[in-house]
């Protein structure tokens, strides 16, 4: 009889301290590359846990940890805006981005949206996409209809730096970086209009750069035929030449007293005078 009963006893505590380790177990916590865990005592903050700091618990009642994902993401909104001639188009624009990875950031960023990392991620979208159409308005609200592709840098750099504050203080996040795609009119004319501009800007900053090589082409065969035709202008080009070699080999040539002789390979020399001052 004694025996059973110790048996009993000694199952009832096998059974407990398998319970007890279970749940220690499945009350370790540990944080992932990339990410972060808030702790949390009975919903108030008390901590951010990084993968350095190692694992902890929550067995303590009361505790909760969330995870706060660190890594970039992008969205893609795709505004109607008008351009500064009140034509309609709409343009898809692609966001990057990443959580800020100072603590006290993180804290008010869950602050703001939320534990649930599907809660926080759907409000922080919807207050993005909006930030992103507004300034994708007054970006293209700059320019002409027929001005859009010939200035989608312009357009993507001031769209850049004025989401790049607004991220910050609004969303708690770093902008990496602004993608946009193909503008598209919804009256198709514009759109074939606006590509025609931007081919003849393109054949025009052609012909003007195959002009000046033409332009400097004609003065070099000018000079040369000069010189051919004058051979005292090479010589004159030569001493010029060699005065500044001259001037850059010995700074002293500044203080120089007196004629200064430069001397040739074929043994011909030339004496010039220069000023001491």
């Amino acid at each position: 009889m004694n025996s059973k009963k110790f048996l009993l006893v000694a199952l009832v505590f096998a059974i407990a301290a398998i319970i007890f380790f279970s749940v220690v177990y499945h009350n370790i916590r540990y944080t992932n590359e990339g990410s972060v865990k808030v702790v949390t005592r009975f919903g108030s903050i008390q901590r951010v846990y990084r993968p350095a700091d190692g694992w902890f618990t929550t067995l303590t009642p009361g505790w909760q940890a969330y995870e706060v994902n660190l890594k970039s993401f992008t969205e893609t909104t795709t505004p109607r805006v008008t351009s500064k001639d009140n034509a309609a188009l709409q343009v898809p624009i692609s966001v990057t981005a990443a959580t800020n990875q100072e603590n006290n950031e993180i804290i008010e960023y869950v602050r703001k949206f939320g534990f649930s990392a599907e809660e926080r991620h759907k409000r922080r979208n919807e207050i993005l996409h909006g930030l992103v159409q507004t300034e994708a308005r007054n970006a293209f609200a700059e320019y002409g209809a027929y001005e859009i592709y010939a200035n989608q840098e312009a357009i993507q750099k001031r769209i850049v730096e004025t989401l790049r504050p607004q991220l910050a203080a609004q969303l708690h996040l770093v902008l990496e970086s602004v993608q946009i795609g193909n503008p598209d009119f919804l009256d198709d004319r514009i759109e074939q209009a606006a590509s025609a501009v931007v081919a003849n800007e393109k054949q025009k900053q052609a012909e003007e750069a195959r002009y000046k090589a033409a332009e400097v082409a004609a003065k070099t065969k000018q000079i040369e035929a000069q010189t051919y035709a004058n051979p005292a202008l090479l010589d004159i080009k030569k001493l010029e030449l060699m005065l500044e070699i001259e001037r850059a080999r010995a700074e002293g040539i500044r203080g120089h007293q007196g004629a200064l002789t430069l001397v040739y390979e074929n043994g011909r020399s030339v004496q010039l005078q220069l000023p001491t001052k």
